[in-house]
């Protein structure tokens, strides 16, 4: 077969190509298509993007979301008593408490809140107790205790497979009844809450301050040089 001369030819078909390498005699036997029909059923197929998404590969379809991840505690709000949370800590992976103890306490006794180490479980959302109450879905809402919290407190958020602690340090040592919540300072696609637990830290009060002897004694000189004032004038 004679070279194909492509002097003075600015371009060829695809067909045309596949027409002369194949050559007359098989164009022309039976039951075998032309190499023009070929060559145009092959380009007449659907073209497939190469970065098309896969639905079924993880972070393949954007519109799916993928499997949730942890994010920063601080995304969310958490409020008890109109206030807004002193610290926090988390997301964290896994359950955060089964009814005083568990993941939770044992954050909590390192005394990575305000270095409080002696903390006390109140209750949890889930228990049936109605010591603590939420609504165990949605992913937002209130929430609420039987017992006013009047020491520095800390509120667990579950959902998902992550849960995040918020701290409050109850300055005024008002009692607090309850407050607000959200998830979004748990996990992406911002799942529904699980349960909601709280601790109350167990801070003992300051003694009252005893005046020293030096303080005392010159309390009673100042009352006794009033006394006398007081009967020099009568007299």
């Amino acid at each position: 077969m004679p070279p194909v001369q492509y002097k003075h030819v600015r371009s060829i078909s695809v067909c045309a190509l596949l027409d002369y390498l194949l050559g007359e005699n098989t164009m022309k036997s039976k039951g075998v298509l032309s190499a023009s029909v070929l060559a145009v059923s092959l380009l007449a197929l659907p073209s497939l993007p190469t970065n098309a998404a896969n639905p079924n590969r993880p972070g393949g379809n954007p519109s799916g979301g993928g499997a949730p991840t942890a994010v920063s505690c601080s995304l969310g709000s958490v409020t008890a008593g109109g206030s807004i949370f002193s610290a926090c800590q988390g997301a964290f992976s896994g359950n955060d408490d089964q009814s005083g103890s568990g993941a939770l306490l044992n954050l909590l006794t390192t005394g990575v809140f305000n270095g409080i180490t002696n903390w006390t479980f109140v209750g949890k959302s889930d228990s049936g107790t109605g010591a603590v109450t939420a609504p165990n879905a949605g992913i937002s809402g209130n929430w609420s205790v039987q017992t006013g919290l009047t020491e520095p407190f800390v509120v667990s958020l579950k959902a998902g497979n992550f849960w995040s602690a918020y701290f409050f340090d109850n300055a005024t040592s008002a009692a607090v009844f309850g407050g607000t919540w959200n998830t979004n300072g748990i996990a992406t696609n911002t799942p529904e809450l699980s349960h909601l637990t709280v601790y109350r830290a167990n801070v003992t009060p300051p003694p009252e301050r005893v005046p020293e002897p030096g303080t005392l004694a010159a309390l009673g000189l100042a009352a006794v040089g009033a006394f006398g004032l007081k009967r020099k004038r009568t007299t």
